[in-house]
């Protein structure tokens, strides 16, 4: 259950590595889509990806917390910049 957040919290943090990536592949298959579409669909590509490796090497995964997982990996700057601004 750990590794499967983990896991999500991977994929998050290395997006905007693989979204350009990405993005170039699908305008080389001639898929048009909007920005906002194109970044949407390339994360659930990374998310989709990371489920099936997951599912080959036979860990159970939880979409859930693989979800959670990319969303902190995904805001991990802001959220630590946020916690560590605090006054005590």
């Amino acid at each position: 259950m750990i590794f499967t957040m983990i896991t999500g919290f991977v994929v998050g943090v290395f997006y905007t590595r693989a979204h350009p990536f990405i993005v170039s592949l699908l305008k080389r298959a001639s898929v048009k889509l909007a920005d906002t579409q194109m970044s949407l669909f390339s994360f659930a590509l990374c998310l989709a990806a990371a489920a099936l490796l997951l599912n080959l090497i036979g860990v159970q995964s939880y979409p859930v917390l693989m979800c959670l997982g990319a969303a902190i990996g995904v805001a991990r700057k802001p959220l630590l910049e946020r916690i560590t601004s605090r006054d005590a």
